[in-house]
């Protein structure tokens, strides 16, 4: 761990690599949604409010985004591998 000085309060650091970062917001998210369906499954009545129902939609679109990018092939081509 690091310790970096920010506004005068100490601030621990895992130094973990992007990779790692990843994979824990990806084991969030996964929770999160495991929550909502287990929510949503539950009831009967499906009134949500909009700004709700955005949310969803739009954090749908940046995830599909996401994995395509990496299905794509695109992150060895930027990286020089083939």
């Amino acid at each position: 761990m690091k310790a970096v000085l920010r506004d005068g309060k100490i601030i621990l650091k895992s130094g973990h690599t992007d990779g790692d970062s990843a994979v824990t917001s990806c084991k969030i998210i996964m929770s999160h949604c495991q929550m909502i369906l287990d929510a949503l499954e539950g009831e009967e009545v499906k009134m949500l409010p909009t700004w709700w129902t955005n949310k969803i939609a739009v954090s749908e679109h940046e995830l599909v985004q996401a994995a395509n990018y990496l299905s794509s092939g695109e992150l060895e081509h930027e990286h020089g591998e083939t």
